[in-house]
């Protein structure tokens, strides 16, 4: 397979109970804090960080990936765009196949259903049950990213925060 790797990471737990006027300022609960930290630091250990990470710019997305950048002390380039908080699969395709070529692994963090949409998109149909907080990382059978497209991908794996705590 060529060399190009995809992250995808959904957004940690959110506080239902906090006081926000729309969906997109909803934030944290503290369990999500705790298991983005966790993320964060477990994929530098593992030397599993993306050279760029593309956000959704809500609260609690961008609020993720700024705690996991942090506590994993990543030196990835960070981009928070509007268009991921409720993207399709079909329309994150687009955002990805703009990347530049030099990138060759990328992180996307966004929502549900994105996360598992774009894992079934790329991965020949896989239907995976995706967490708060958890991390899938896709290998594509790709040169550049603007060849992405359905089935170019094999998920090889996909860790939560759950399975992180029991190691």
């Amino acid at each position: 397979m060529a060399g190009k790797k995809l992250f995808i990471m959904r957004h940690g737990k959110s506080d239902w109970n906090a006081q926000f006027k729309r969906d997109h300022e909803r934030p944290l609960a503290a369990r999500g804090v705790e298991a983005a930290a966790l993320m964060g630091k477990h994929l530098q250990s593992i030397r599993q960080v993306p050279e760029l990470v593309i956000s959704s710019n809500a609260k609690r997305t961008a609020d993720t990936i700024d705690i996991a950048i942090s506590h994993g002390t990543w030196e990835a380039q960070l981009k928070k765009k509007r268009e991921l908080y409720l993207a399709s699969a079909g329309e994150i395709s687009e955002i990805i196949q703009q990347v530049s070529n030099t990138v060759k692994t990328l992180m996307l963090v966004g929502h549900e259903p994105m996360c598992s949409s774009l894992i079934a998109e790329l991965c020949m149909g896989a239907h995976v049950k995706f967490p708060t907080a958890a991390v899938a990382r896709i290998n594509l059978n790709i040169d550049s990213w603007s060849e992405l497209a359905s089935d170019t991908g094999r998920l090889d794996w996909l860790l939560t925060p759950k399975a992180l705590q029991q190691i």
